[in-house]
């Protein structure tokens, strides 16, 4: 195979494999958004607790999931067999969830137990 065959053959590989676009939270050494890096660590509702995890994975209502966030106010969650995008606000500290037409919110704190 003579060497401009093999120089194409590996650009269209590279190519495929960067442009999939999926989800950003599977890059390996990418670039961190603002947003992403500000919703990082876990978050407490009296409905439960979120872990937005350094490695792109988040644990949602029961499921593991790729998470990416966008400048719009998305995440997106990517699973196995399912994606879903959910608005959130981050403002004041807290965290506001919007899913299935239900408002959770959450904070960095713990809530009290009575």
């Amino acid at each position: 195979m003579s060497f401009f065959r093999c120089f194409m053959l590996l650009a269209a590989l590279l190519l495929m494999g960067i442009s999939d676009g999926s989800f950003a939270a599977q890059r390996s050494g990418g670039m961190v958004t603002k947003e992403e890096r500000a919703l990082r660590g876990t978050w407490y509702s009296a409905k439960g607790t979120l872990t937005f995890k350094d490695n792109g994975t988040i644990n949602y209502k029961g499921r593991r999931y790729y998470y990416a966030v966008s400048n719009g106010g998305l995440i997106q969650l990517t699973g196995r067999h399912s994606s879903n995008a959910i608005p959130y606000q981050l403002a004041g500290g807290k965290l506001t969830l919007t899913a299935d037409g239900r408002t959770t919110v959450y904070t960095r704190k713990r809530p009290e137990s009575k």
